[in-house]
């Protein structure tokens, strides 16, 4: 059934006097009562002296006695937001403001109201998985850590360290957008199970693996220290254009979904999948998707950009889709620790969330309107945040299936939302941003865009940031992540956007701009002198050094296009590009080596794919 939303009018009872006489009355009965007990408690037969003095200090065996050792204090916990904090709309994210209806589907009949059997509550970010790495795009289900480790900086130089090749299928070949490789530390019990993992790599301690999944239809296993290829690669036979995910159960599977057709076609959308693979034997355990397109959805086209979340407990997969639908899968999922065998419905019964608005339906009116997620949501407790093709940002409660709060983002909204707690608001932030659209847009025009910032709560827009920018072939604006400084380092109270194909005098360029997370205020601009398309997501990486007011040092890696690669010091107010490589002039070759991937970085390595069917490997020294 669908449901629609309607704005609720909301009335005030008056309170009656006789009310606070009443609860007068009871407070006066109930202070003679606490007195009368005490009295009588008092008056009891026994010992005059105090508690003190009746206390024996001397043990039976006429010994001294011993001094009390005191005990060790219980460390302070970090503030938390109250459970009783629950995310709800106002007037002016009332879904009903935006002529929303929603409908649910529960496997294969649609139902209204839901509720959901076991109950989804995810922990914060830094609990989400427990496994040692970057284990999906922004690495948790806050999609606040963007780099694992701490790199030792002495020189603040790069340094490529190898290049690796992958293939092509059809027209499509290296990395695309996101495209963020995954890098984790295997424990060494699991690695044992791993028969599909080569010996040598079975048998190495502190073995960290890099996985690429790629545009060529294959997943690509690494070592992160030398490059060797660390087991084979298995073949999807369809491209990759997201980012993967690992179980963070610590399972041996990866999901890895679908981003485009293998022909090339940019209008067809069949057979197009959701897929998890075994890593014990690089077996296929599960695909979801549909032949054609789902009939459930608003869009025929079901691409699956989306780097898909996890919930542990209640072994549910949790997957935006390009055709306007949040899946959720019971994967009725095992593994044995003993025997290293990995189980996994291959088709999981899915519950079904699908939404419309006056928004969706008139966006890109040649087409029919507007639908699709390709960020990765973002999840707190048992409610999940994302933003679509048409620039609405939704809350949906993921135990009711149920829409929470809504607002209007102005146009296309690609980017994962890094999340932040403030437990002394009693609230969370989301940082988002959108793009100026040529497919709403007239062809070759420029425009605003706008990075944001969001109470989590609400919905509500904080403050926002204005940036002209140029739409020609491919959109202008914001499509990267923001990368959101930590606490305690150079930068802190700053989130760090890219802005790509931003206008300028004469020109356009793509540029890092760090903004104020209290106001919203430009703190410094890093100027990439590039004019085309250039998208990458920023990378925050933490060093071993300290400023002179004890902040840890921080720096960004920058990927552009045209295969330059920068590393910049955030000084706090300013940024310094302190050294910038360019992998073709490395390579001594004239690809393009254009990067629309981001990045991950593991302590000092760098991994990152370009467009042209290469991995690079680079260290920070």
């Amino acid at each position: 059934m669908k449901r629609r939303y309607y704005a609720r009018k909301r009335s005030r009872r008056k309170t009656s006097p006789k009310f606070f006489i009443i609860v007068g009355l009871l407070v006066v009965a109930l202070a003679a009562g606490i007195y009368l007990i005490v009295t009588a408690l008092s008056n009891k037969q026994g010992n005059s002296l105090s508690p003190s003095a009746t206390v024996q200090m001397t043990p039976p065996d006429g010994t001294a006695a011993l001094p009390t050792q005191t005990p060790e204090p219980t460390p302070t916990p970090a503030p938390s937001i109250t459970i009783e904090a629950v995310p709800h709309a106002t007037e002016n994210t009332d879904p009903a403001k935006f002529g929303f209806s929603t409908d649910i589907m529960d496997n294969s009949t649609e139902v209204d109201p839901y509720q959901r059997s076991e109950q989804i509550a995810f922990g914060s970010g830094d609990e989400y998985t427990v496994l040692e790495g970057l284990t999906g795009f922004r690495g948790n289900n806050y999609r606040n850590i963007s780099s694992w480790g701490t790199a030792a900086v002495s020189e603040e130089k790069l340094e490529l360290m190898l290049t690796k090749d992958t293939s092509r299928i059809g027209r499509w070949g290296g990395s695309g957008w996101t495209g963020q490789p995954l890098i984790v530390k295997w424990p060494a019990e699991l690695r044992s199970k791993m028969t599909s993992l080569y010996e040598e790599f079975r048998n190495k301690e502190d073995f960290v693996e890099v996985i690429i999944s790629s545009l060529d239809g294959r997943i690509y296993f690494m070592d992160l220290a030398t490059g060797d290829k660390s087991r084979d690669y298995i073949e999807i036979g369809a491209p990759t254009k997201g980012t993967a995910a690992l179980d963070p159960r610590g399972y041996p599977v990866i999901y890895v979904g679908q981003g485009l057709q293998s022909d090339g076609d940019a209008n067809g959308c069949s057979n197009m999948y959701m897929r998890a693979f075994s890593l014990i034997d690089g077996k296929k355990l599960m695909e979801a998707g549909a032949s054609s397109s789902d009939p459930f959805a608003h869009r025929g086209w079901q691409a699956y950009d989306s780097s898909p979340l996890i919930h542990a407990q209640t072994d549910t997969l949790i997957w935006p889709g390009e055709n306007g639908i949040i899946y959720t899968m019971h994967l009725n999922s095992s593994y044995n620790t003993d025997t290293g065998e990995v189980t996994m419905d291959y088709d999981p019964v899915k519950v079904k969330y699908r939404y419309t608005s006056d928004r969706n339906k008139s966006a890109d009116k040649g087409a029919g309107g507007r639908w699709g997620i390709e960020n990765s949501a973002v999840a707190w407790r048992n409610y999940l945040m994302f933003t679509d093709n048409a620039g609405m940002l939704q809350c949906i409660d993921l135990n009711t299936m149920s829409l929470v709060y809504a607002n209007d983002l102005t146009d296309d909204s690609d980017v994962s939302m890094p999340l932040e707690e403030d437990p002394i608001n009693n609230t969370f932030y989301l940082y988002t941003g959108c793009e100026y659209d040529e497919l709403v847009r007239p062809l070759g025009s420029s425009g605003p865009a706008y990075a944001r910032k969001i109470d989590g709560m609400t919905g509500e827009i904080l403050w926002k940031q204005e940036f002209t920018v140029h739409s020609g072939s491919v959109d202008g604006g914001i499509l990267a992540s923001p990368v959101l400084g930590k606490q305690g380092t150079t930068l802190e109270g700053l989130v760090v956007y890219n802005v790509t194909q931003a206008v300028t005098s004469d020109s356009n360029t793509s540029k890092l701009v760090a903004l104020n997370t209290q106001t919203g205020e430009i703190v410094w601009e890093y100027d990439m002198g590039v004019s085309g398309w250039s998208c990458s997501s920023p990378v925050a990486v933490y060093s071993d050094k300290t400023d002179e007011q004890g902040r840890t040092v921080a720096y960004i890696v920058q990927c552009e296009i045209g295969g330059a690669v920068a590393l910049l010091r955030a000084d706090g107010d300013t940024c310094t590009e302190v050294d910038k490589i360019n992998v073709n002039e490395e390579m001594g070759v004239e690809d393009s080596n254009n990067f629309e991937a981001t990045p991950a970085v593991y302590n000092n390595t760098i991994v990152v794919g370009s467009r042209s069917n290469h991995i690079f490997f680079i260290t920070i020294k």
